[in-house]
């Protein structure tokens, strides 16, 4: 995966995460923590990670409100809606929420307005957005990131667990044949039992599970990820069948990437202008001083 992108991707949630606080405190409700990056089990038992979330009790039931951040410079697709109700169907009594720069695909916008998600439009000012407004803000970013190249790259080696004796047999074979069928590949996604995806495609959920920020430039460092209910789908020389797998051992190197100034605010710190996709309404979201 390419670091600027992975770096860009992590920014565009952390400015999510801080535009909904914002909006909390402005409506009076600065005891909520909006957190980002968590994970959390669904009614099925699965892990599902969450780029931005926070919950709330009224009247003695907890509300949960799950964010999908897509840093996208295209229309969100059908399938990526789909896989997001999956996951706010799953988790249970929440409210989910898509947002992107761009914009939504009429089936995708459909599904979600029958399904109850909301969409929304999230970006940093244009030029014409500040008429009447003092403009730039500055600050410096020094971004921390798993390196992603062709020299370095990022490898995930797999631990599975065969289902039968017949079927480690079968893996035993296929490996001694291909040893990378341990290895997992970029666009590769984990399942559960039923074969149904249960993460995003690897190359970009990897990157979420480094710790990048306690180590030094360099490596190779080595970091154990252990699983509950994922599965693989390969060909062990009898068709696709699935195979559990136990846990991942990711490697890869960290870099400093260079600093560099991002204007995220203007005005009285207004820093991004969210628009709701179905009404068109627009507004201008102040960060916390």
């Amino acid at each position: 995966m390419d670091a600027n992108l992975y770096a860009e991707a992590i920014e565009y949630e952390l400015l999510t995460q801080a535009i909904y606080q914002a909006i909390l405190a402005e409506e009076g409700n600065r005891t909520v923590s909006v957190q980002h990056n968590v994970s959390i089990a669904g009614r099925s038992g699965v892990e599902h990670q969450v780029d931005v979330y926070w919950e709330f009790k009224q009247a003695g039931v907890t509300h949960k409100v799950l964010i999908e951040c897509k840093n996208y410079a295209s229309n969100l697709t059908l399938e990526k809606a789909r896989n997001f109700f999956a996951v706010v169907h799953d988790i249970g009594n929440c409210v989910g929420i898509m947002v992107t720069k761009t914009g939504y695909q009429s089936g995708a916008a459909a599904f979600a307005k029958h399904y109850g998600l909301a969409l929304k439009l999230l970006r940093k000012p244009t030029a014409a957005d500040w008429k009447g407004r003092i403009r730039k803000v500055q600050i410096n970013m020094v971004p921390r990131v798993p390196v992603s190249t062709e020299e370095r790259p990022i490898t995930c080696h797999l631990a599975v667990r065969p289902a039968s004796d017949q079927q480690e047999a079968r893996l035993k074979a296929a490996a001694a044949k291909n040893p990378a069928l341990v290895n997992a590949d970029p666009s590769m996604q984990f399942l559960n039992k039923d074969g149904e995806p249960v993460t995003e495609e690897l190359h970009w959920w990897i990157p979420r599970q480094l710790n990048v920020m306690d180590r030094p430039d360099g490596g190779p460092y080595k970091q154990p990820v252990e699983l509950k209910d994922h599965y693989v789908q390969v060909d062990l020389g009898e068709g696709q069948e699935l195979v559990q797998v136990i846990g991942v051992v990711l490697e890869f190197y960290v870099e400093t990437l260079d600093a560099s100034q991002v204007i995220v605010d203007a005005g009285e710190t207004v820093c991004a202008i969210l628009k709701d996709f179905e009404s068109g309404e627009w507004q201008h979201v102040r960060s916390e001083s």
